[in-house]
């Protein structure tokens, strides 16, 4: 019998691994479940500077609490998703909360401050107070890089455990939010009815709502700002001449020192990270390709690994001191906007 079952047995693990299949990490409390306390802290946005806790802050409406147990660059694009949806969804009275899992407050305060700092979300990432485990009645799992618990009506609706976060997992999310908060109508008159419907009776949530859909509507002024900025550009571009001697063939042809100019030798100071992950970062952040989206996410990456430690924050500084000693060569205009804030709040000590 042995002889049958474990090459069968072996055969289907194969076949599994052949076909990517793994098996799926249980993270959070069970559907139906009521939501319990979330003892949490705030080093920004409407709670700044008070403990509160995060489940009861959500109401009887849809939400969501999103918990961080790995801060690495990969959950970036999750934390950013939830942001935005939140800020868009919360006409339908959806909000949301991010939460920072650690065993060390003083050290989680510090990495939240440039965390925060540097990602700029419209809703800042608090800090949960339960420790690495988190709250004991939500069965988080450590080895799940995001636990999101998605509730409506105080009752725990799905609980999901990410843990090949990226990109990929945006458009998921917005499925799972949409199902509990419902989807923003097309029609002018019905969306109307619906924002009517869902105003919040209390003052402090009417201000909170307004601040969500201006700062909603910041990003997509910013956002067009951007696209037709690049569209002009390219037009000029199309109808610049190539050559300047196809339009004047008969100009008289300058001397080749007057034609290339010796350029100034740039001083390079600073010096690249000796830290195997800022090195990585680094090369990132130079591509002079980049979007300010994607320099903004490189950047909150690196001040997250560099808060870290004095050591570190001293290498993330030197490396951007090369930064901008080599503007022609490394980054974007914002890249040296991002590495120049980081060296006003990180100056050299005297002696270094």
């Amino acid at each position: 019998m042995k002889s049958k079952i474990f090459p069968s047995l072996a055969l289907a693990l194969g076949l599994a691994a052949q076909t990517g299949q793994a098996a799926e990490i249980a993270s959070g409390p069970p559907t139906g479940s009521r939501l319990a306390p979330v003892n949490s802290y705030a080093l920004h946005g409407p709670h700044k500077g008070r403990e509160f806790d995060a489940a009861k802050s959500l109401g009887q409406g849809p939400g969501a609490l999103l918990f961080i147990h790995e801060l690495t660059r990969n959950i970036v694009p999750v934390l950013r998703g939830l942001d935005d949806l939140t800020a868009e969804q919360s006409i339908l009275g959806f909000h949301s909360h991010t939460l920072l899992l650690s065993d060390d407050r003083t050290s989680a305060e510090n990495r939240l401050k440039a965390i925060n700092g540097s990602l700029k979300l419209a809703h800042p990432i608090i800090l949960s107070l339960d420790g690495l485990e988190g709250p004991g009645d939500y069965a988080l799992n450590r080895r799940a890089a995001l636990t999101l618990v998605l509730a409506k009506g105080g009752q725990v609706v799905r609980s999901v455990a990410l843990t090949d976060t990226g990109q990929h997992n945006v458009p998921q999310l917005r499925e799972w939010v949409e199902e509990i908060a419902g989807k923003i109508p097309s029609d002018p008159a019905e969306l109307r009815h619906m924002i009517v419907g869902n105003l919040p009776k209390s003052g402090d949530a009417v201000r909170e709502l307004a601040v969500n859909q201006g700062v909603q509507l910041q990003r997509l002024r910013v956002r067009l700002a951007r696209l037709e900025s690049g569209q002009m550009n390219n037009r000029m571009q199309q109808r610049r001449p190539q050559r300047m001697k196809r339009d004047a063939p008969n100009a008289t042809r300058r001397p080749a020192a007057d034609r290339n100019p010796a350029k100034p030798t740039a001083k390079r100071e600073g010096a690249p990270p000796d830290d195997a992950d800022l090195q990585s970062s680094l090369r990132a952040f130079i591509r002079k390709t980049n979007s300010d989206e994607r320099n903004d996410e490189v950047y909150a990456d690196i001040t997250a690994h560099a808060a870290e430690s004095a050591e570190l924050t001293r290498q993330a500084r030197e490396m951007f001191r090369l930064v901008l000693s080599l503007k022609d060569r490394y980054g974007t205009p914002h890249a040296h906007e991002l590495a120049e804030g980081f060296l006003a709040k990180h100056p050299a000590k005297r002696g270094r």
